[in-house]
């Protein structure tokens, strides 16, 4: 069988391994470098289905960035069916923590101090989406 021309607009079975122990699933993930598309953006999912502090210390991004949380039951997503904190500050002196009981989706800018990210109670698994525009993912504390 001849190969398709159009299979380079395809990818299947790209996955991370997770980042944190309390993730114990496979985390599919999206690059749109130069072989794919070329947009400069990352995307990833990642299934949090028990409490946890994610990211302890606040920290910037020099591109921005969302952050989406859905709910785990596929035939219902809005209900987050869980407590989640995220702290944001302009200057990263006054911070203000946020506290989401629906989903939620929250746009940071090139240069927002973001985290601590504690999902605080879960009654069942929520969808982390993290999407960010830059081939390569960078911080600055």
């Amino acid at each position: 069988m001849a190969e398709l021309k159009t299979l380079k607009y395809i990818r299947t079975g790209v996955t991370r391994p997770p980042h944190f122990k309390e993730v114990t699933t496979p985390i599919p993930i999206m690059y749109s470098d130069e072989s794919f598309g070329n947009m400069g953006f990352t995307m990833y999912w990642e299934c949090i289905d028990k409490p946890f502090l994610m990211e302890k210390d606040h920290h910037r991004h020099d591109f921005p960035q969302y952050l989406c949380f859905l709910g785990g039951d596929p035939t219902n997503l809005v209900d987050l069916g869980g407590e989640i904190e995220l702290s944001l500050s302009e200057d990263g002196a006054n911070i203000e923590k946020h506290v989401f009981t629906q989903s939620t989706v929250v746009y940071i800018p090139a240069g927002l101090y973001h985290c601590p990210l504690n999902f605080k109670h879960l009654s069942r698994p929520v969808l982390f989406i993290d999407c960010f525009f830059s081939g390569k993912y960078g911080r600055h504390e």
